[in-house]
């Protein structure tokens, strides 16, 4: 994936949703795939026939094409699981995000312009598995910039503190 960069800086960390979220996802993928299955076992312990006539193939033609659908569903999912990522450098932090395959949105925060960096685990899950949210508030009109769903927040924060630290002029 192409990163705009300027001159001299470096990438200092990079961040992707945590694997709960993709692992969720594909869980509901597979009892979709199941569901028509269930239907048919259901059916046919109650006495109806709905493929009367048709074959062996109608049923597993259906069951084939559901199976394609959900197949290109998984792919979406993980190619926006995978595109979605955090980059901080040396002197921005970007946030690149899409919502389709070919729908994506980029904001750009400078180093310069952080205020506060803050961190937010919610739940026993989110304790246990160690994901959250990282709050960057910054100066002026801008709301703030959440870096969320993603594996170990607090040494995201640190990253990102410490970057912060870096790029401020030196007090005499």
């Amino acid at each position: 994936m192409y990163i705009p960069m300027e001159e001299g800086e470096e990438i200092v960390a990079k961040v992707h949703r945590h694997w709960l979220f993709i692992v969720t996802r594909l869980i509901a993928l597979a009892l979709m795939l199941a569901v028509p299955l269930a239907v048919a076992a259901l059916l046919g312990m109650l006495g109806i026939v709905l493929f009367a006539g048709a074959g062996s193939f109608a049923p597993v033609t259906l069951w084939a094409l559901w199976g394609l659908v959900l197949w290109v569903m998984f792919w979406q999912f993980w190619t926006t699981y995978y595109m979605d990522i955090w980059v901080v450098t040396s002197r921005r932090i970007i946030d690149i995000d899409y919502q389709r395959l070919f729908d994506r949105n980029i904001a750009i925060v400078r180093l310069e312009r952080v205020q506060d960096v803050t961190t937010h685990v919610k739940g026993i899950v989110g304790t246990l598995l160690r994901y959250g949210s990282v709050v960057v508030q910054t100066a002026g009109s801008e709301k703030e910039f959440v870096i969320d769903q993603i594996a170990n927040p607090e040494a995201l924060r640190d990253v990102i503190s410490k970057q912060v630290v870096a790029t401020r002029p030196r007090q005499p």
